[in-house]
């Protein structure tokens, strides 16, 4: 996987999700423009690197994040953390997934996705979303549902899986109960204790990156 960027966006406007490479005997990284947004910096204005890379952590969740991606890289095992980042001084909430790919026994590098969802933790998106699901029993029994598989499949908080089921639905522009039965529908076809289930999940991350240009 590379980092190529997707072009059919407007002037000036950033995705909550991007790219990323980790080359593992280089210790060198790769990010996509949203990556760098993400962390503050105008798009290769910076040397993306292990010390640009942990020093964005909070710092109750430094150790936590390098110890996993250190065992990423020595195992190639898909993983995703939940964690937050300083910019600026303000306080981000990203999830970062991601795997390994192997040449042989080696782990050569690690590649995934980075996704910020401090907007969906706003009291204005919070509060839009809450009405939208409010008058439905039904409707917050598939999102109770569907909380559960995100906070299974990639580690998440409750409060952190409602704001990444917001993150898609703004993202596709479709009703959160709606990203809600998707997301159902994928736990069933594979086994939701299963890293399967992750990449199934994975999938749809991939197609709001994909350079649509080509």
């Amino acid at each position: 996987m590379t980092t190529e960027q997707r072009t059919d966006l407007a002037p000036g406007e950033t995705r909550q999700t991007g790219r990323f490479v980790f080359h593992v005997a280089e210790q060198r990284w790769e990010w996509d423009d949203d990556v760098y947004r993400i962390h503050g910096y105008e798009p290769h204005t910076v040397e993306p690197s292990n010390e640009l890379f942990l020093k964005h952590k909070h710092r109750d969740d430094r150790q936590r994040v390098e110890d996993r991606f250190a065992e990423a890289a020595a195992t190639g095992e898909p993983f995703s953390i939940y964690y937050r980042i300083l910019v600026d001084g303000s306080e981000r909430r990203v999830v970062v997934t991601g795997e390994g790919v192997r040449d042989g026994a080696r782990v050569t590098h690690l590649t995934g996705y980075y996704v910020d969802l401090t907007p969906e933790f706003t009291a204005e998106n919070s509060a839009a979303a809450d009405a939208a699901v409010a008058a439905s029993a039904a409707a917050r029994e598939t999102i109770e549902q569907a909380k559960g598989v995100l906070m299974l499949a990639y580690g998440l908080d409750a409060d952190a899986a409602f704001a990444m089921l917001k993150w898609w639905s703004r993202n596709r522009n479709v009703k959160v109960r709606d990203v809600a039965d998707r997301l159902l529908a994928v736990a069933r076809e594979g086994h939701v204790s299963h890293p399967g289930l992750r990449r199934l999940l994975d999938a749809l991350l991939d197609d709001l990156t994909v350079d649509r240009s080509k």
